[in-house]
């Protein structure tokens, strides 16, 4: 059997896509009644990982996260089997195998 997972991820927004959002965002914000705004203004206020921003802070955008790895892509043949109990111990699944991976390989062949 053979286990792949396709991911698409758009890595550059264009100048359309940008205007797509600003516009949904201002029909978003028009729609808004003062109670809603209120409302969601004192949830985020609660939020501690969510500090307010003050007027005249500067926000960059990070290039990727800090401790963002890039994983390799590999097609490995294992028995269907084996794959339904991993799967059936949890939704980690794919985690697990590559722990006991990690664990099972030479350590010399990570220098």
């Amino acid at each position: 059997m053979i286990v792949t997972r396709n991911v698409f991820v758009k890595t550059e927004a264009t100048a359309e896509d940008w205007a797509h959002v600003r516009e949904k965002t201002r029909r978003a914000r028009e729609a808004m009644t003062p109670d809603e705004d209120a409302a969601i203004t004192a949830d985020a206020l609660q939020d501690p990982d969510n500090p307010p921003i003050e007027d005249g802070d500067r926000l960059a955008p990070l290039k990727r996260p800090f401790d963002f790895v890039p994983e390799e892509r590999a097609i490995v043949r294992i028995d269907r089997d084996v794959i339904e109990r991993f799967r059936k111990a949890g939704d980690d699944w794919e985690e697990r195998i590559n722990a006991i991976l990690r664990e099972a390989a030479p350590a010399d062949a990570a220098e």
